[in-house]
């Protein structure tokens, strides 16, 4: 065991992996900090945000752009979000668009951009605020269900209607056609965690359920055929947009021997489904436990998922939970364990202010220990092969012989670039093919790298790649700097 952790410690952090982390709107958690912000405001805090994403190592990011059915886009069908102004349905002034702006900023920096909605929340807490006019909860009452708790009332689209699925469906298509999104995400609020759904959707069951044995039955096949419409409607538009789910960390505890919560009874949601259908290209399970938790410990859990993945060929990455309390070895032990596994390819970090605002020394492991290269995101196979056209024309600037600026012409098929640096002594025997982990230097949206960490005196080779949308590199192009 000692060996295998001194191994895990000195191994360098592989060249393909995902590193993700979520912003979250809802309650203004990340973004915006205050609904009184002005839009200068808002926009500063954002770019402040990916600025610090982006130091950390961190290659992708999850943007909550649907929270309560309403919109932090200029949506046609819903209103907008409450969390952005403080009144659901009052769009930005000046007007704006923090979708299409994020989007903007997260690709300069190299960042992919995933659109992270709630499938089937209305609303937290019904009185929480008022619903602006627009709101699916005043177009479509049919649709709606409410669960009364003492915490107030949760309301949500009724899973079993088939045209609340076509309305979902809907608003997946709108955005994978007017914005340039790397992803669709949904997190795990599919049934409701509490107050526990009893008969409330009776009468959708009796009209459409009489080929299950049961309700239950009849309501995990209600998320499976909302996932697979949504899957199908992504790859009808862009097969290249990726879609993948965040489960509740523990399907059922038969999978990994553990003691908790059931995502397939309590949520409905089965995750074994969407992988034997083929309808998901990467999964999240949220492992928000340590790795000796009394009853659902990490490693059997990350083994069980690791193995499933692996099975049906799709991507793990894994739900990791820096907001919890642990000191930052507990995270750091838990990505190492990920890399280890045969089927985790990266982790989603909840959430984006528990990394930025850490004060238990998680910045600096991630910096230095974690993550001290940056990561191309993993190539999914069954996308197809899109490598990209090479660069062309890199040209050099060198300043008082230590700033070295590197631009060059763009690569039509890029999605984003690598730029390597190797000292004249260490250089690849084959220049022409990407580099390797330790000599990444950056990957960056825009078609030119600045490098201040560049020597007097020193002698440089650079590399430049283009990086697909699906993360394939193209052939390298190598200019040297004396």
């Amino acid at each position: 065991m000692f060996a295998l952790l001194l191994l895990l410690l000195m191994s360098p952090p592989p060249k393909h992996e995902l590193r993700g982390v979520w912003l979250t709107t809802v309650v203004n958690l990340d973004w915006p900090s205050k609904r009184t912000l002005t839009v200068e405001q808002q926009q500063a805090e954002l770019v402040t945000q990916l600025d610090q994403i982006k130091s950390l190592g961190l290659n992708a990011v999850y943007f909550q752009v649907r929270t309560e059915a309403d919109a932090l886009f200029d949506s046609p069908y819903e209103p907008w979000s409450f969390w952005l102004s403080g009144k659901q349905g009052v769009a930005p002034n000046p007007m704006w668009d923090p979708l299409a702006f994020t989007i903007e900023e997260a690709h300069k920096r190299g960042l992919e951009l995933h659109a992270w909605m709630n499938p089937y929340r209305a609303s937290r807490d019904t009185a929480s605020y008022t619903w602006a006019e627009s709101h699916v909860a005043r177009r479509k009452p049919e649709w709606m269900m409410y669960f009364t708790s003492s915490t107030g009332t949760y309301a949500m689209l009724n899973p079993g209607s088939p045209e609340v699925r076509d309305y979902i469906a809907s608003l997946i298509a709108d955005i994978v056609r007017r914005y340039e999104v790397d992803g669709i995400h949904f997190d795990d609020y599919f049934y409701p965690y509490n107050p526990k759904i009893t008969s409330e959707d009776a009468r959708e069951f009796r009209a459409y359920g009489s080929a299950f044995r049961n309700v239950h039955e009849w309501r995990r096949d209600n998320v499976n055929r909302m996932v697979a419409q949504v899957h199908d409607t992504i790859k009808a538009i862009d097969p290249l947009v990726k879609f993948g789910i965040s489960p509740f960390g523990i399907r059922l505890n038969s999978d990994a021997g553990t003691r908790g919560t059931e995502g397939y009874h309590s949520l409905y949601a089965d995750a074994l489904a969407w992988f034997r259908a083929g309808k998901i290209d990467y999964i999240t399970p949220q492992l928000y436990w340590e790795r000796d938790h009394n009853l659902a410990p990490y490693k059997p859990l990350l083994n069980w998922w690791s193995r499933t993945a692996t099975t049906y060929g799709r991507h793990l990455y894994v739900g990791l939970a820096p907001y919890r309390p642990w000191p930052a070895s507990e995270i750091g032990a838990q990505v190492r364990l990920n890399r280890a596994s045969d089927g985790a390819q990266g982790a989603i970090f909840f959430r984006t202010k528990s990394l930025t605002e850490a004060t238990n020394g998680l910045q600096d492991s991630l910096r230095t220990r974690l993550y001290p290269h940056p990561a191309l995101v993993p190539v999914m196979p069954w996308l197809g092969s899109h490598v990209p056209e090479a660069v062309e024309d890199i040209r050099v600037m060198r300043s008082n012989r230590a700033l070295i600026t590197l631009s060059w012409t763009a690569s039509p098929s890029a999605a984003r670039y690598a730029v390597y640096r190797y000292a004249t002594d260490r250089l690849p025997a084959d220049a022409t093919r990407p580099g390797t982990p330790d000599a990444l230097l950056d990957i960056t949206g825009e078609t030119r790298f600045a490098d201040s960490a560049a020597l007097a005196g020193n002698s440089y080779v650079y590399v430049v790649t283009a990086i697909g949308r699906n993360g394939e590199e193209s052939v390298a192009r190598a200019v040297f700097v004396d």
